[in-house]
Parts: structure tokens; C-alpha cells; sequence
């Protein structure tokens, strides 16, 4: 699962593999769910600067992967859509 962002710092074009976030692959999402959250977040008027969460202030691409974690949106769980 790759993924590239400019960094908000200093420009510069990043592609990042995200295989080596987790150690645990059993706690990751598929592929499939993983697209659908950050579909989901990149439409969330809660979203700053293209890539943080208002809410819980993770890096939307790294909280999409993992299984445990939820939308925190408050009152509204946007990724009930994609818990498998």
C-alpha cells in the first residue's frame, strides 16, 4: 500500500510504503477499506490541509490503516460503511 503527499513543510514530493507501518499486518485493513476511508476522509468537511484530521489529529493515511481504529467525527461514524 503506497501512497504519495507533498510534505506541508517543505514541498517536497514523498512516496511512502506503508507496509512498514505496521510490523502486524493482522491489524491492517485490506486495500479495498483502506481507499474507501481515506475516500471518505478526503470528502470530510473535518479535514485540514488535505491530510489531517480536525478530530483525532492523525494523519488520515495512517489511521485508515488500521482495523481498530474509527472515524471520529463526532455523532457520526462515516467508516461504518467499511468495517468488515
Amino acid at each position: 500500500m503506497q501512497s504519495q503527499r507533498l510534505c506541508r513543510s517543505c514541498g517536497i514530493s514523498e512516496e511512502v510504503n506503508f507496509d512498514y507501518v505496521i510490523e502486524d499486518k493482522s491489524k491492517a485493513v485490506c486495500d479495498d477499506i483502506y481507499e474507501q476511508r481515506v475516500a471518505i476522509c478526503m470528502d470530510c468537511p473535518s479535514l485540514q490541509r488535505g491530510m489531517t484530521c480536525k478530530h483525532s489529529g492523525d494523519i488520515i493515511t495512517y489511521r485508515a490503516l488500521f482495523k481498530e481504529k474509527g472515524c471520529p467525527f463526532p455523532g457520526e461514524e462515516k467508516w461504518s460503511v467499511t468495517k468488515k
